[in-house]
């Protein structure tokens, strides 16, 4: 097959990880040919003298997306299109908002949108709640326009997409670790030496309102009320975002923004995985500490449970006394650690490998180019 691997919307986030994961997978599956969009997200981890010949790859840049770009994205992309006439399109992730003539396989990870029984959603004042309908009206609206079908990342997410988008060309293909983490490369440590006793809980995480990061200045607060001083978090974020939205604390360490490559050595730095999240379609954050043998503490909602099972302890969301709680009780049993990183290991089994993934991604672009019921207008 011709195939269009479209990354030129995506510019930050997790997402970026999965992308860019299955495009260096795709170097294992030769007998296509590959023409990648590579948007200002991708083009900072892709290195072009990693790939074969039958890769092309095609730099664009079109900012923050708003209605104002939406003319010139199809405009660009398709006069690009027409110059390669691809036999399927693939993204990742959506809406990419570009209307293809050939049949285009976009991935769903919006979760605000179809867990509206987050407690980040429910808290949110109702003018917000309002431009959050707006939002998704907006978003579904090309998602409905652009996609042949949608690929999703647990089964539960699968259900509910079918039913909020009305349609069965939905596939579940599991969120995993990058291919990185099999293959880990050195990097020069990221933090200082470490001080007498200090324990490290590693959030690898863009800036998202969602992601409840602002909950750790009150977990540091209570911990040092508790008489704790050995705890620090670290964090992967932009200096802005951290400036702004967290502050300067001593037990908050910022590394910013992390390349996925150096991730897992990231990872070795530090002894445990905190996700305060409060809304998520899949993280790849969970595998990532599941094949690291990192402990976590997250959340207690449907969505982290469904993808961590027994290998996490679990707080109450937004409850800054309970996660307290539930890191001290993880770093001070030993044998709770274990537990769960042997838990961890079974879990792994049930998500599919960054090989498996690419492999089901292609076989899914296999079956629509080959649905000659699919038309494009």
């Amino acid at each position: 097959m011709k195939i269009i691997i479209n990354t030129s919307h995506q510019r930050f986030g997790g997402a970026i990880q999965v992308a860019l994961s299955f495009i260096y997978e795709c170097i294992q599956f030769p007998e296509h040919e590959y023409h990648v969009w590579v948007g200002s997200g991708i083009g900072k981890s892709l290195k072009e003298k990693d790939f074969p010949g039958n890769f092309t790859f095609y730099y664009f840049d079109f900012g923050v997306i708003d209605f104002s770009k939406i003319r010139r994205i199809q405009k660009t992309l398709e006069s690009v299109e027409n110059k390669i006439k691809p036999d399927i399109i693939m993204a990742t992730s959506g809406p990419s908002y570009f209307h293809s003539k050939a049949p285009q396989v976009i991935g769903y990870n919006l979760g605000l949108y179809i867990y509206p029984e987050s407690p980040y959603v429910k808290n949110l004042p109702l003018w917000r709640r309002i431009k959050l309908e707006i939002k998704k009206q907006i978003h579904f609206y090309f998602f409905r326009r652009d996609a042949a079908a949608y690929v999703v990342q647990t089964d539960d997410v699968n259900q509910r997409v079918r039913k909020e988008l009305k349609t069965e060309l939905v596939y579940t293909v599991t969120n995993t670790y990058n291919g990185f983490y099999e293959q880990q490369a050195t990097f020069p440590n990221r933090l200082s030496p470490r001080q007498k006793n200090e324990i490290r809980l590693l959030t690898v995480s863009s800036y998202y309102p969602h992601k409840n990061l602002e909950i750790i200045p009150a977990v540091v607060k209570r911990l040092r009320e508790k008489g704790v001083d050995n705890i620090r978090f670290v964090l992967t974020l932009k200096k802005e975002d951290y400036k702004n939205k967290i502050g300067a604390m001593p037990d908050i360490i910022n590394v910013g923004p992390v390349k996925p490559e150096e991730c897992p050595s990231l990872y070795k730095e530090c002894d445990f995985m905190f996700l305060p999240t409060l809304a998520e379609c899949f993280s790849a954050s969970y595998p990532e500490a599941m094949i690291m043998e990192k402990p976590i503490i997250t959340t207690d909602l449907g969505f982290a449970r469904s993808i961590c099972g027994e290998s996490a302890v679990y707080y109450k969301p937004g409850d800054a006394e309970d996660a307290v709680q539930s890191i001290l009780q993880l770093i001070n049993d030993r044998t709770l650690q274990e537990h769960l990183i042997s838990k961890e290991k079974e879990q792994l089994k049930k998500f599919d490998t960054a090989h498996s993934r690419a492999k089901k991604y292609l076989q899914i672009c296999k079956e629509m180019h080959a649905n000659k019921k699919l038309t494009r207008v």
